[in-house]
Order: C-alpha cells, then sequence, then structure tokens
C-alpha cells in the first residue's frame, strides 16, 4: 500500500546515521522541486498517527529541503517479511541495472507468493512495467549479462523480445553495441526483419499450398486411385496424417 504522507508526520529512527553529503541532497532537492519524487520512501504507521522511517532517509531529507508539504511513500505492513522490506529497499538503489531488478521482482513473487498486481500496488509501479521488466529474463543469458553491464539499455531488451528466435536476439543486441544503436534505431530495424520474414513465410506458404492444391488436381484426374492396392491407400493415410499434425 502506498500514499501521500504529509511531511510533518514522518519521525526517524534515532540510530540513523546523518553523515550525508550535503551537496548530494541539494541537488535530489532541485530533482524533487523540478519533477518530483521518482522513488517513494518506505515507512511504518505507528499507533498515534505518525509514520516511522525505514528506507529513503536520503530522500526526505531532501524532500524537507525542497518544502515539499507531502511525499510519496509505501506502507510496510508488520505483517510482512523483512525480507520483503530488504527486497523493496534493493529495488529503490540507484544503479540497479535491469536484471538485477527483474531478478529483485522474481524473487519478491515466489518468496512472498504474490502477483503481479499485488507487488505493483505495494510498490506504487504500474503493473506493466513490472511485467515488461519480467520478460527480460526470457532473453538469453549472453543478452541478459550485456544488461548488466549496460552494454545496450533496457530499452534495447525490450525491442530484442520482438524476436522469437534466441540467436536473432543474439545477434541484434551485439549489432546494437557494437553499432551503438539508438533503441528507437534498434526498433526499425527489428521491425523491418520482422516483416522481411513474415514475407518469406507468406511466400513460402503459397508455394506449399499452391502444390498440396496442384497435387489433389492432379490425383483427381489420375486413374492411379483405381488401381493402388489397400495397402498403399494406408500409406496414403498415414502420410496424409503425418502432414495433418504438423499443422497442430
Amino acid at each position: 500500500m502506498y500514499m501521500d504522507i504529509p511531511i510533518e508526520k514522518i519521525v526517524t529512527q534515532d540510530n540513523v546515521r546523518q553523515g550525508y553529503n550535503k551537496e548530494a541532497i541539494k541537488g535530489l532537492a532541485q530533482s524533487i522541486s523540478n519533477v518530483g519524487l521518482l522513488q517513494p520512501i518506505i515507512v511504518k504507521e505507528n499507533s498515534d498517527q505518525t509514520f516511522t522511517l525505514l528506507v529513503g532517509h536520503r530522500r526526505f531529507e531532501a524532500a524537507r529541503m525542497a518544502e515539499v508539504k507531502a511525499i510519496r511513500a509505501i506502507i510496510f505492513d508488520d505483517s510482512e517479511s523483512k525480507l520483503m522490506l530488504q527486497l523493496i529497499e534493493n529495488l529503490q538503489r540507484e544503479n540497479l541495472n535491469p536484471i538485477e531488478e527483474a531478478l529483485a521482482y522474481k524473487k519478491i513473487l515466489e518468496e512472498e507468493g504474490l502477483t503481479q498486481e499485488e507487488l505493483a500496488a505495494k510498490l506504487g509501479k504500474p503493473q506493466p512495467n513490472i511485467a515488461n521488466t519480467l520478460r527480460l529474463l526470457k532473453l538469453p543469458p549472453d543478452v541478459q549479462k550485456m544488461l548488466m553491464c549496460g552494454e545496450i539499455k533496457q530499452g534495447h531488451g525490450k525491442v530484442l523480445l520482438q524476436l522469437k528466435d534466441p540467436d536473432k536476439q543474439q545477434i541484434w543486441a551485439e549489432r546494437a553495441f557494437r553499432e551503438r544503436l539508438s533503441v528507437s534505431a534498434l526498433r526499425e530495424a527489428v521491425l523491418q526483419e520482422i516483416r522481411t520474414d513474415a514475407e518469406a513465410r507468406k511466400k513460402e506458404y503459397d508455394q506449399l499450398i499452391n502444390g498440396i492444391r496442384e497435387f489433389r488436381k492432379n490425383t483427381e484426374n489420375s486413374f492411379l486411385l483405381k488401381y493402388i492396392s489397400p495397402e498403399e491407400k494406408i500409406n496414403i493415410r498415414n502420410e496424409i496424417a503425418e502432414l495433418i499434425k504438423l499443422l497442430d
């Protein structure tokens, strides 16, 4: 669960260190003033209608410096596990790469038995964002390593998922890195390849269906079927059955 909480209702724990880089806090405060808080803090609700800050002390200090009236927060329930808190805290690391983020989502979903919708509600994120990040784990291991190393971006990974062939995903990932392709340039190239493949499949299909029709017409006009043996007819039926299986 998350909500906007008046900043004066949030208290910090006494043992939290105060040695933050003041310049970094100022920079973050300026960012909050310009575009708002991008990552919510995590708090625990108290019996006196206040909230104890658990995660996001730098963001909280910067929000106070920016003189915001309320701050977006995830409310951590006492019934939730410490693992859940640790994973959410890990997700809010600024240097988290897309694969680490996807693995953290996967771990929360598996360990806590949550649905994507429930996790989205807890994190204050749109469910499609979580789903799209998780899909990156379907990419080949070498492509995932490129995402982890920053050789390609998350946007590149999402484009590569449009290709169903893992080998092609690998080839285009390496090309994107080698040629420094932007996400939009990669998307255009991948869509062109998909269109080309679709045209090739259509041509192959047309050749196949025309061949089958021609064979059927020739067979109808032939006396062959009148003279073949029962065993030969069984062989023909078996071959047709195998062809039908390929269509299932």
